[in-house]
């Protein structure tokens, strides 16, 4: 990788490592956010659920926006944007304004992922596996260290936690300025841009994400069945009109390209893999280990990605997406069949050794399914390709806390492991057999103009 490349990715890759960072570092400052605030934990943790859930829904619309209009200026702008929603939060103190803020915070988040991962892709050319797999050792590394750092940060004053994005913003913003290449904005002024696409789309999917969410909280009362109804039957009308559009907000075309359909089921099913073990070890292993043991378990679950992205962004240069795919289906079974064996016997050795190889599946399998999506549609449409994927990867988190919370309400001790890890092992296999839609190879967009829009 030459120079100009490498500052390409570490630009691209710290104005991204924003969005998980902010997420886990978060998470040690909510009892005193809740304490200063007059409030419960519970209510705290809306300020978790409602940045998730508007990361999940806004990824498509920003991506659509940036391919519209420019990506680089919209993630410029999305950076600044981040910081000025930063210095907010760290000057609120209520509830009510800090998820303002935080929401604003998911909105630019929204913006800067899929755009700068549309760059990269353009900008990197065919052999570009190795750029996405620096991409996921980076975020990797910003989603450890953020209960880190918000545990140093904290005792001090849990402002601080969103003080500290300000700096990073502003080096971020710096390094896109002066390498991040300009681009073409989307070369159809003529045709009307689907605002009333883009409003529908977004209200459905914060309606989807807000019942999934729901559901992993316990069963549905009559105003999450409601709402679900209401996502249905609105997905409906809105493939229907969003087929009679011009210039569509989301093209329902693309889910008729194999691969990117693939792509987004991959992504979705290894992800509710790693976020039920991440939601389901602390509680299975309370009981009979250490809080240390339970840190390192999961220390060994996020390490995979961090040391094996570049190894795995390697591997989809030389053999496409599809085998990498396939090769982290696999060790998300294995690992899952592993981790639900020894789960309960609590030895910190083989515990470890289990999850590190499910972890390692899904290093292997988030660079290749991000790669392979924008790959197999038009280049246009590269950044609202990479916003849905990476919706798609929301989702399977969510789906993977429903998955947690029934396991480990619903079966006795002894087999909640078992069950739990059985389950997932299922979405492995999932995994493995989207593979086979992946590309045998990877290179620039081979396949024509597919889509219509």
């Amino acid at each position: 990788m030459n120079r100009a490349a490498l500052r390409l990715t570490a630009s691209i890759a710290l104005g991204n490592a924003l969005v998980p960072l902010n997420s886990t570092m978060l998470v040690v400052a909510l009892p005193a956010i809740a304490r200063d605030a007059h409030a419960t934990v519970t209510d705290a943790s809306w300020l978790i659920t409602t940045y998730l859930i508007a990361m999940a829904a806004l990824q498509p619309i920003g991506g659509r926006l940036g391919d519209r209009f420019g990506r680089r200026r919209l993630m410029l702008a999305a950076l600044a944007y981040f910081g000025l929603a930063s210095i907010g939060a760290s000057l609120s103190n209520g509830l009510v304004l800090l998820a303002f803020f935080r929401v604003q915070q998911a909105l630019a988040g929204a913006i800067i992922l899929p755009n700068g991962l549309g760059i990269l892709r353009h900008a990197a050319g065919p052999r570009s596996g190795v750029h996405f797999g620096m991409m996921g050792s980076i975020s990797g590394i910003a989603a450890s260290i953020g209960p880190l750092v918000g545990g140093l940060l904290v005792p001090i004053d849990w402002h601080l936690t969103f003080t500290l994005n300000v700096p990073i913003v502003a080096i971020a913003f710096a390094l896109a300025w002066a390498n991040v290449p300009g681009e073409e904005a989307d070369a159809r002024p003529r045709a009307r841009f689907d605002v009333v696409g883009v409003v529908a789309l977004g209200l459905l999917l914060s309606g989807a994400a807000w019942v999934l969410t729901s559901l992993g909280r316990g069963l549905p009362d009559l105003a999450t069945i409601a709402i679900g109804v209401a996502v249905v039957l609105g997905g409906i009308a809105f493939v229907r009109y969003e087929n009679a559009r011009e210039d569509p907000a989301l093209s329902p075309a693309l889910f008729r390209v194999p691969a990117f359909t693939a792509a987004c089921v991959a992504m979705c099913f290894s992800n509710l893999a790693l976020y039920a073990t991440l939601l389901a070890l602390p509680a299975l292993l309370a009981d009979s280990s250490s809080t240390i043991a339970v840190g390192v378990a999961l220390f060994a679950l996020s390490a995979a990605s961090v040391v094996l992205g570049p190894i795995a962004g390697t591997l989809i240069d030389r053999y496409g997406p599809r085998r990498p795919v396939m090769l982290g289906g696999a060790l998300i079974v294995i690992g899952s069949i592993a981790t639900g064996a020894v789960v309960t016997n609590a030895a910190l050795g083989p515990l470890m050794l289990a999850v590190l190889v499910l972890g390692s599946g899904v290093a292997f399998i988030f660079p290749a399914t991000r790669l392979a999506a924008l790959d197999v549609v038009p280049a246009r449409h590269a950044a609202l390709a990479s916003g849905v994927v990476s919706t798609s990867r929301y989702f399977g988190g969510m789906l993977g806390a429903i998955i947690a919370g029934v396991a480990l309400a619903s079966f006795a001790p002894s087999s909640r492991g078992p069950v739990l890890f059985g389950a997932l092992a299922v979405s492995g296999a999932v995994t493995l057999l989207a593979g086979f839609g992946m590309p045998g190879v990877s290179a620039e967009h081979q396949v024509g103009e597919p889509l219509s829009t």
